[in-house]
């Protein structure tokens, strides 16, 4: 008797489906699993041209350095003048050269920062490119005049394994210089 209670009971009752474990949760398991790839082919948003995730500057020995035994390298982190009579580090590639920057790895990128010296009204005729994963093809993010400031690049999203700056018409003061004081590629929202 008690039996056929129960399932009468269970017959008229509207039983809906319990609400899953996560069912508050803004994101799914495999939405975390896909936001946690991401992160590590973005280099978890971080610049990945800096020396300290293992980018280094494959032309170093046709780039010159200015101010040598300073930290002048464009990937270092130091950026702020240094003392008298040390003057600010920088890079210098002539008329015709390029900085060719090579990251750890292939990393999906769609911004770009790179600081031209400053130290007066020089404007610098440069190109800048990305460099795919296969190391061979390259595609044009920046293409023009540089002015004396933190330059920024943003193109659409895409896998680079490294830069290059090209110094296709040196620079408006009349040098043949392209000088450049730090360089920045990251993934930006």
């Amino acid at each position: 008797m008690k039996l056929l209670l129960f399932f009468f009971l269970l017959g008229l009752s509207d039983f809906s489906t319990l609400p899953a474990s996560d069912a508050n949760a803004k994101f799914s398991q495999n939405d975390l699993y896909v936001l946690r790839e991401k992160s590590i082919i973005r280099g978890h948003y971080k610049d990945v041209a800096s020396q300290f995730n293992g980018a280094l500057l494959s032309s170093a020995r046709t780039t010159w350095y200015w101010e040598q035994g300073a930290d002048n390298s464009p990937l270092r982190n130091l950026l702020y003048h240094y003392p008298e009579p040390v003057k600010q580090g920088h890079v210098v590639a002539e008329l015709g050269e390029s900085m060719i920057v090579q990251f750890l790895q292939a990393y999906e990128i769609n911004t770009v920062r790179f600081w031209m010296w400053d130290g007066d009204t020089r404007q610098t005729d440069i190109q800048v490119f990305t460099i795919a994963k296969d190391g061979q093809t390259e595609k044009i993010i920046f293409d023009g005049f540089a002015q004396p400031t933190i330059m920024v690049a943003k193109f659409s999203d895409q896998f680079a394994s490294g830069l290059r700056f090209y110094n296709r018409g040196g620079n408006t003061l009349g040098s043949q210089y392209m000088s450049i004081i730090k360089i920045q590629a990251f993934y930006a929202f």
